[in-house]
C-alpha cells in the first residue's frame, strides 16, 4: 500500500467500522421505542439495524478494512452489535409486550444464554461452506411474527398465543446450540440467487407489513411465511451434507498431521 493511498484507505476503513458501530445507536432507539410502546417506531429502527448489518460486510471487503485498520477486530465489533440488535433488544421486546408465559424473565434468560453460546462458538459461521451453526439468532424477526400472532387472537383465546410463542421460543433457543446448520443467504453453496433475492423480497414484505401495521392484510402476512418456510426446510435437509463436509475436512487435517 503506497503512502499516497494509505491515509484515504484508513479513513474509508474507519468509516466502515463507524458504520457498523451505528448499530448500537439503532438498538438504543429501538429499546426506547419499546419502553414507550411505540412499536411501529421500534420496528422501523430494527429494519435500519438489519440494513446496516446486511451492508457493512460487503463494504468491509470492498475497502479491505482488515489491512487498512488491523488494530480493530471488525468481526468482534459486528458480533457485539448483532448480539444487541438480534438477541438482547428482541428479548426485552417480548418481555415488555407481555407475549410470553410467566415467569417471562426465565424464558428471556434462556434466549440470552443460548444465543451467547451460539455467538462464541468457534464454528458459528462456516462461511466457506455457506452456513450458520445453529439458529442464527433471528429473534427480531421472531418478535414481529409473535406480535402478529397475539394481535390476531382475541381475548377469548386466553393463554394460547402466549403458549405458542413460548414453545416456539424454547424450540429455537435449543436449535441455537444444536449442530443444525442454517443457510447463510449471501454465501449459500447452492441456489444463492434464490436465497439473496428471497431475502430481499421478504424484507420488502416486512416493510409493507409495518406500513400496514397493525391492520396487516391476510394475503401479505401468509405470503410472508413462504420464504422462511423454504429457508428452514432447506436448512434442515442440507444439514447432513454439512456434517459430511465437516467430517471430511477433519479427516484431511488428521491425515496431513500424520
Amino acid at each position: 500500500m503506497s503512502s499516497e493511498t494509505s491515509a484515504p484507505s484508513r479513513a474509508l476503513a474507519w468509516g466502515v467500522h463507524l458504520y457498523t458501530a451505528t448499530g448500537v445507536v439503532w438498538g438504543l432507539l429501538t429499546l426506547l421505542a419499546i419502553l414507550e410502546r411505540r412499536y411501529v417506531d421500534a420496528y422501523i429502527w430494527m429494519i435500519v439495524a438489519i440494513v446496516v448489518d446486511a451492508t457493512d460486510g460487503p463494504l468491509a471487503r470492498r475497502f479491505r478494512v482488515k489491512e487498512a485498520v488491523p488494530s480493530v477486530d471488525g468481526a468482534l465489533l459486528d458480533n457485539i452489535v448483532d448480539y444487541l440488535n438480534w438477541t438482547f433488544v428482541p428479548v426485552v421486546f417480548l418481555w415488555h409486550a407481555g407475549w410470553l408465559l410467566q415467569p417471562a424473565w426465565v424464558f428471556g434468560a434462556l434466549v440470552l444464554i443460548t444465543s451467547a453460546f451460539a455467538f462464541v462458538h468457534t464454528g458459528a459461521k462456516e462461511t466457506e461452506l455457506g452456513y450458520f451453526r445453529g439458529f442464527p439468532s433471528y429473534w427480531n424477526m421472531f418478535v414481529f411474527f409473535a406480535d402478529i400472532l397475539h394481535r390476531n387472537y382475541g381475548p377469548e383465546a386466553g393463554d394460547t398465543p402466549h403458549l405458542i410463542t413460548t414453545v416456539a421460543l424454547c424450540s429455537l433457543a435449543a436449535l441455537s446450540v444444536l449442530p443444525v446448520y442454517f443457510v447463510y443467504p449471501t454465501k449459500a453453496p447452492r441456489w444463492r440467487p434464490f436465497f439473496i433475492w428471497g431475502s430481499v423480497v421478504w424484507t420488502l414484505q416486512g416493510i409493507a407489513m409495518i406500513w400496514h401495521y397493525p391492520d396487516i392484510p391476510a394475503p401479505l402476512f401468509w405470503s410472508s411465511l413462504v420464504f422462511p418456510g423454504i429457508y428452514l426446510s432447506v436448512s434442515f435437509l442440507w444439514t447432513p451434507s454439512v456434517h459430511r463436509s465437516l467430517g471430511a475436512s477433519e479427516t484431511e487435517l488428521d491425515d496431513s498431521a500424520q
